[in-house]
């Protein structure tokens, strides 16, 4: 567990070498399970915390621990995954993270390594399990077991923690915006296409969306820079990340002027000043239509 300290730059390095860092744990029924070692705040022993039960109307959300003086959000993967849950006792971690602005806490059995992983190595699989975003392989007892990473994105949603809808996204665009300048995107996964999807076309906008970095900077390189208004990116992505198409555009003499968001739900302040040393130009959480649409129209209308 000591591994936690120094993720970030870790992540970052890892980024130039087209390496994932993971955090690979067990499931309260010894599912191996991984998480983006940048997403994590740190690793609490359970009963070294105080935790309230609360009502709540799924058991997914196991209760509310104080962790470092902060009401946190216990969440129960196996209860999600669709698995019987185990009492809170029962679970000796919790994996503290942070997604969109959200403080969060994972209920796991136990840690088992952290591990890298390229990003080939890494299979996509959400267009068939949406609540599984790659798997991949690691080793226990020298033999190779397979490992699920899972998708923050879908499990946010289905909390309902999210301001995603048809009807927030009209709530939060505020007026049609007009550029003839078109917007491209790189997002893997298919929950947050959705979303940036009906952001745009309630925004009016013209705009392209690519499933990763690989794809958009082909695009990019096809197209005439001046005719570009913006770039928004994920970080974690299959394949050339966010952290890549960030570092393309901004050392790239013609394109470098081009505005460069990243939307990713890796929201801690240690991640945005890693990505704010690239250059970028704007930082919003995923789902975070209200920021969205301000960096939007700050960079389309200016």
């Amino acid at each position: 567990m000591s591994g936690i300290s120094g993720s970030v730059e870790q992540m970052t390095q890892g980024h130039l070498r087209n390496v994932q860092q993971l955090a690979v744990f067990y499931t309260g029924h010894s599912n191996i399970y991984a998480i983006n070692i940048a997403k994590v705040k740190a690793f609490i022993i359970t009963e070294e915390v105080a935790i309230n039960d609360t009502p709540k109307d799924t058991n997914v959300i196991a209760g509310i621990a104080t962790i470092r003086g902060e009401p946190v959000t216990l969440i129960n993967l196996d209860a999600w995954l669709g698995l019987p849950a185990l009492e809170v006792k029962d679970y000796k971690l919790i994996i503290f993270c942070e997604f969109n602005h959200k403080k969060i806490g994972f209920l796991v059995k136990d840690m088992l390594d952290i591990v890298e992983k390229t990003t080939q190595e890494l299979r996509h699989t959400e267009e068939t399990n949406s609540k599984i975003t790659y798997t991949t392989y690691v080793k226990v007892n020298n033999k190779d077991e397979l490992c699920t990473v899972f998708n923050a994105e879908q499990l946010l949603r289905d909390i309902h923690w999210t301001d995603d809808g048809s009807d927030e996204i009209k709530k939060y665009v505020e007026e049609k915006l007009e550029s003839s300048k078109l917007i491209l995107a790189a997002e893997d996964s298919g929950v947050a296409r959705e979303v940036l999807s009906s952001f745009f076309e309630e925004t009016g906008l013209d705009y392209e969306i690519y499933a990763n970095g690989t794809l958009l900077i082909k695009r990019l390189e096809e197209l005439n820079p001046d005719k570009i208004g913006m770039v928004i990116t994920d970080i974690e992505m299959p394949g050339t990340d966010g952290y890549q198409v960030a570092s393309f555009i901004k050392n790239h003499k013609n394109l470098s002027h081009i505005p460069v968001i990243v939307n990713s739900s890796m929201t801690t302040d240690a991640v945005r000043g890693k990505m704010s040393q690239v250059g970028v130009d704007g930082f919003v959480g995923k789902t975070d239509i209200s920021n969205l649409f301000k960096l939007t129209k700050k960079f389309l209308l200016r």
